[in-house]
């Protein structure tokens, strides 16, 4: 599901890290190098910058499987 709207603010790294409680953004740059995060909505430059809607499925979507893995586990 798609929850892209007009007031979907844009996060840098450094606010993608705040968001998910990273210390700096060498965990975020192993995840995306290792293909464990969402691709850049778009750059500004060279900067990547997500729409909180990505951050929002994908950890929804990282709660949901955390969730499956206890009930199977």
């Amino acid at each position: 599901m798609n929850n892209t709207c007009i007031g979907d603010p844009l996060y840098s790294k450094s606010k993608v890290c705040d968001y998910f409680s990273l210390e700096d953004t060498t965990t975020l740059d192993k995840w995306i190098a290792q293909n464990k995060f969402p691709k850049a909505d778009l750059y500004l430059g060279r900067s990547p910058r997500w729409r909180l809607s990505t951050l929002v499925n994908f950890s929804n979507a990282k709660q949901q499987e955390h969730a499956e893995q206890q009930l199977c586990g």
